[in-house]
């Protein structure tokens, strides 16, 4: 899966970028979500940035992940895009110490990222865990994996961690295996 993610051109992870931000834009989810948790994407990854503009010129409240050591995110209000820098991960990050930190009570959506995805919410993600963690620690709000119609497979292993996500979202499709 890695490898087919390097392998993509920039252009075509845009054009499918934009088609997945139109599906969510178009959505109910999208019209009653105020606050929005969204990952912000390594090179490879699904364009956020496109939707992250759109929710700040409607004047959504964005929180952006970071990460704050080996094993857990931190999460940041996102006011300007510009206070962004690449991180040593290559992940756009808010790089002001001063940033207020975000609560995560407040959210309504979060778009995750992911290496695959099942239509029944499951997500393979890097490895790590950040994303798993911060998935559990979570009441309430929609979520939402990230990605690209060839990563959708028929089945991911799960581990007892592991948190089914309430829809997926491809540039062709957005489905609701545990209801929208």
């Amino acid at each position: 899966m890695r490898q087919r993610r390097k392998a993509m051109d920039p252009n075509t992870i845009d054009a499918a970028s934009k088609e997945i931000f139109r599906h969510l834009l178009n959505s109910r989810l999208w019209h009653e979500a105020k606050v929005i948790h969204t990952f912000l994407p390594q090179n490879t990854e699904p364009n956020t940035f496109f939707l992250v503009q759109e929710a700040l010129r409607t004047k959504r409240r964005v929180q952006v992940p970071k990460v704050a050591g080996p094993s857990h995110l931190t999460h940041h209000w996102l006011e300007d895009i510009k206070l962004l820098k690449k991180s040593s991960w290559g992940i756009p990050e808010i790089q002001d110490s001063a940033a207020s930190v975000a609560e995560l009570s407040k959210i309504d959506l979060v778009l995750v990222p992911a290496l695959a995805l099942s239509r029944e919410g499951a997500r393979l993600g890097q490895g790590r865990g950040y994303y798993d963690r911060f998935l559990n620690q979570l009441n309430g709000a929609r979520t939402l994996g990230v990605g690209f119609d060839w990563q959708i497979l028929e089945h991911i292993p799960e581990e007892s961690h592991d948190r089914r996500l309430n829809g997926v979202i491809t540039e062709s499709q957005l489905f609701w295996p545990l209801g929208e």
